[in-house]
């Protein structure tokens, strides 16, 4: 079936179960923006999703940039999806506020927007697979972007056919079709669709590149397009085996997760630049290096001067040590909480400017190996007034064994990280301080006593 559904549409669509590996009927949602790329990659799914049983959506997001003609482009989209049997969601957004509220050029916006609420749909409906119309020409046009940029060869690879998302794969059926097939495949089956006046825009790099680059190089080679894809899916092999064998150098490296500097630099460098890449990535939450830091980390691996460092972006630092290389996560500065007083009553008293709770009565709650819940046991006899929970204090003082210590020297010398330090409150009464939580209590108000002992259990809640 699937063999003759390819000769109906068309010879360069790839089909969703080619390109994900998942079964024929599996649900399929098309980002559609109502363009002749995005109608014509509808229909062929739509006429897919006939012969194969496979569940056919669509989004469009509205982002409120082209007025009238965005309002057209939504009507459109609902009528094309209405009269192709596909349920569409649809999306209103005023990107142009969203950009300036964020920071963010109109582009990066819109595109965060889009695919925030392609995100929803599919975690929502249970749709693994997102289709969207990337074709040859894009492909093209991501090459020139990427080399302008400075790019290395993932870079001049192009667009992928498929990636991962956040809520399952990005598929790219039609990325091997010219924009010139895909004009002539809407011809051919009388599809209608929308222009996008902003398309004409050179204010736009990609514009610029698609409405003045692409066209030179056309009269240069008509068959650049082609040429370029095929250039793409020659260096994506050649790209993966570079990746396999640094695959191999990753696999030999220490279970601390470093390399060894001399054998690092004595490798190939595609090779080495790989697995530097990966290496960082595991330790970095998936940030990439640049070019720039590349060079970096290499110069620092050539100096080899023991206890060097070198910032890099996500904060992470790649670190010299015995000959070898280490990234590592650079310690977050810890910074005091706001000033906050809390009345502590029976029952539970929340404190959202440490992130924590104090329970007050018959908690049973133990002392937990990871610091992160005590009980302090309070002879209530002799608390004078209200008792209180307040940030700590320069000048801060305690009664502990007979003489008033500085909290500050105290927690010092009880080695308290000050991580930890900084969220531990300071429980008063109207005579002074109390307790300090993971640190002491004042002398006289410890009730040894745990039966006749009032509860107090201060829990952190991360």
């Amino acid at each position: 079936m699937i063999k003759n559904f390819h000769q109906a549409i068309h010879e360069k669509f790839a089909s969703p179960a080619a390109l994900s590996g998942m079964p024929e009927d599996t649900p399929v949602l098309v980002a559609f923006s109502g363009g002749a790329d995005s109608s014509a990659l509808l229909h062929m799914l739509a006429l897919y999703g006939r012969a194969t049983g496979a569940k056919i959506y669509a989004a469009h997001v509205n982002h409120m940039i082209r007025g009238d003609e965005a309002d057209r482009d939504e009507i459109f989209c609902k009528k094309t999806a209405e009269a192709l049997g596909v349920e569409l969601f649809v999306l209103r957004r005023d990107v142009p506020a969203y950009a300036n509220e964020t920071g963010q050029s109109v582009e990066t916006a819109a595109r965060c927007v889009r695919y925030e609420f392609f995100d929803e749909i599919m975690e929502k409906h249970s749709i693994p697979l997102l289709a969207t119309a990337h074709n040859a020409n894009d492909n093209l046009e991501t090459i020139l972007f990427n080399i302008t940029r400075g790019c290395g060869l993932s870079g001049v690879c192009g667009i992928p056919q498929t990636r991962p998302c956040k809520n399952g794969t990005v598929i790219r059926p039609i990325l091997s079709m010219s924009k010139a097939e895909i004009l002539e495949y809407c011809e051919k089956s009388s599809l209608e669709f929308v222009t996008d006046s902003t398309n004409t825009d050179t204010d736009y790099t990609r514009n610029k590149i698609r409405a003045q680059i692409i066209p030179a190089l056309t009269e240069i080679n008509s068959g650049v397009v082609e040429n370029a894809s095929r250039l793409a899916s020659s260096l994506k092999d050649d790209s993966l085996c570079l990746e396999s064998m640094a695959d191999w150098f990753l696999e030999e490296m220490n279970d601390d997760a470093s390399f060894e500097v001399e054998k690092l630099l004595g490798s190939p460098a595609a090779i080495a630049n790989r697995a530097l890449m990966a290496l960082y990535g595991s330790v970095s939450d998936g940030a990439s290096l640049e070019y720039t830091h590349i060079q970096a980390i290499r110069k620092l691996c050539a100096s080899a001067v023991p206890h060097s460092r070198l910032n890099l972006p996500a904060d992470t630092d790649a670190l010299i040590e015995n000959g070898r290389l280490y990234f590592v996560k650079r310690a977050k500065k810890d910074t005091p909480p706001d000033d906050f007083r809390v009345t502590l009553s029976e029952g539970k008293n929340t404190i959202s400017q440490i992130n924590a709770e104090i329970i007050i009565g018959n908690s049973q709650n133990a002392i937990n190996i990871y610091k992160k819940s005590i009980l302090l046991y309070l002879d209530f006899d002799k608390i004078s007034g209200a008792l209180i929970a307040r940030n700590r204090r320069a000048g801060d003082k305690i009664k502990f064994k007979g003489v008033n210590k500085s909290v500050k020297k105290l927690l010092c010398d009880l080695k308290i990280p000050l991580s930890l330090r900084y969220r531990l409150p300071v429980i008063c009464d109207d005579r002074g301080i109390v307790a300090i939580p993971f640190a002491v209590i004042s002398d006289g108000y410890e009730q040894r006593d745990k039966q006749k002992a009032t509860r107090l259990s201060f829990n952190l809640l991360e």
